[in-house]
C-alpha cells in the first residue's frame, strides 16, 4: 500500500504544525547546545566580545544579578583551578574590584614571571564568603593580598551579606549545594541570552549586546570599561569626608588573628580609597597582625560615583603606587623568593 494522501485540510493543518514545531524544538535545542558547548567556562556563559575567557559577570535587563557567588562557591567553570594556581590572590569587596588595573597587573606579573588572581567580590563586603571558598577548595597562594576595609561591615567578620542596590540579604550561593548552584548559573545565563534576544527584536537600532561587567577566567579581573562613568574624562576627585581619628579594636583583631591562621600562607594588608575609607584602623590592624600595610596617600584619586569607587583613571593611579610598594614589600620578596625581584 502506498502513503496516504493529506486529503482532509485538518490532516494537511495537522501535518504542517507537526513539522513548525519540530523544527522550532530542533533549532531551539541547537541554539541552546551551541550556548552551553561551544567553549563555554561554564554552560552558556556569555563572552566579552566574543572571547570566553570573559564572562559575563553581572547583568539582567529585567532584573540585575550576579555571576560568580555560584561559580566560585560551587566550583564552577575553571575559575578555582586558576586561583589555585596563582601566587598572589587578592581578597576584598567592590572597591578592589574598581581599584585594581587589568592591563598593569598582567604587566606586572609577566616582569616578575608570577600570577595574580582578583578574588573580590562585588556586593560582599565581608571575608567570611571568601574564607569559605578558600577552605572548601584548598586555594593556597604563597601570599594574601586583603582589603581591610570597614565601612559598615568590616572584611575580619563573620558576615555572610549580600548588598546589590539598597537591599541587603544572605548570601544566596551559600544556602544551597553544588548541583543547585549549577542549574542556577546555566539558568541565569539562558535568562540574560534571551532577554537579549528580546531586546534586539524590539529594537534593533538601540539594541547593544555587552553590557553589564564581565570577568576573567584565568585572573579574575573585571571589565567595566562598558560603564561610560567609569571611563569618563570629567569625574570629579575622591572626597574623603570620615574623620581621620578612627581606630580598630580587639575583636577585629582577634577575628583577623584566626582568619590568617584559618587560611593559611604570607598576607599583606592594604586599603583602596574611597569617601568614608580609614587608613588608621588598616595600620592598626596590620601592626597588632604583626603584617605589612600597603595604604596609599592623597594622591588625588578621581571616582566615577561621587566618592564610593574609583574610576579608571583614580583606578590607574592606585595600581601604579600598589605595586610599586609590594614589590618592595618584605613580604612579596620571601613569599616569592624565584620572582624577578630587583634586589
Amino acid at each position: 500500500m502506498g502513503r496516504p494522501r493529506l486529503t482532509s485540510p485538518f490532516l494537511r493543518y495537522l501535518a504542517v504544525t507537526a513539522i513548525v514545531s519540530a523544527t522550532i524544538v530542533g533549532a531551539t535545542l541547537a541554539w541552546g547546545l551551541t550556548w552551553g558547548l561551544s567553549g563555554r567556562d561554564h554552560f552558556a556563559a556569555m563572552p566579552l566580545h566574543g572571547d570566553p575567557s570573559w564572562y559575563r559577570d553581572y547583568g539582567g535587563r529585567a532584573k540585575p544579578e550576579i555571576q560568580d557567588m555560584d561559580l566560585f562557591y560551587h566550583n564552577i567553570g575553571e575559575s578555582i583551578a586558576k586561583a589555585r594556581a596563582a601566587d598572589v590572590v587578592v581578597l576584598g569587596p567592590s572597591f578592589v574590584v574598581y581599584a585594581l588595573d587589568h592591563g598593569l597587573l598582567k604587566a606586572f606579573e609577566t616582569r616578575h614571571g608570577i600570577k595574580i588572581y582578583d578574588m573580590a567580590f562585588i556586593g560582599i563586603r565581608g571575608g567570611e564568603f571568601s574564607r569559605r571558598i578558600i577552605k572548601r577548595w584548598n586555594i593556597r597562594p604563597k601570599l594574601w593580598i586583603i582589603n581591610a576595609d570597614d565601612q559598615f561591615i568590616h572584611f575580619f567578620s563573620s558576615s555572610l551579606v549580600l548588598t546589590l542596590g539598597p537591599k541587603a540579604t544572605p548570601i544566596p550561593a551559600a544556602t544551597y549545594g553544588r548541583l543547585t548552584g549549577m542549574r542556577y548559573a546555566a539558568a541565569r545565563n539562558v535568562r540574560w541570552r534571551l532577554e537579549d534576544e528580546w531586546a534586539w527584536l524590539s529594537a534593533p537600532a538601540s539594541y547593544s549586546p555587552d553590557l553589564g561587567i564581565y570577568r576573567s577566567v584565568d585572573d579574575g579581573s573585571v571589565y567595566l570599561d562598558l560603564n561610560p562613568s567609569y571611563v569618563a574624562a570629567d569625574n570629579r576627585t575622591m572626597p574623603f569626608e570620615r574623620d581621620p581619628n578612627c581606630h580598630t579594636n580587639a575583636e577585629t583583631i582577634k577575628t583577623a588573628q584566626e582568619y590568617l591562621a584559618d587560611i593559611g600562607g604570607r598576607a599583606i594588608l592594604t586599603l583602596v580609597p574611597h569617601s568614608q575609607y580609614c587608613p588608621q584602623q588598616a595600620r592598626e590592624l596590620a601592626q597588632a597582625l604583626g603584617v605589612e600595610a600597603i595604604v596609599p596617600p592623597n594622591l588625588g584619586y578621581t571616582t566615577l560615583d561621587g566618592g564610593g569607587h574609583l574610576d579608571h583613571r583614580g583606578s590607574v593611579t592606585f595600581t601604579e603606587y600598589f605595586l610599586t610598594a609590594l614589590e618592595q614589600s618584605e613580604a612579596f620578596r620571601s613569599a616569592l623568593p624565584s620572582s624577578r625581584v630587583e634586589r
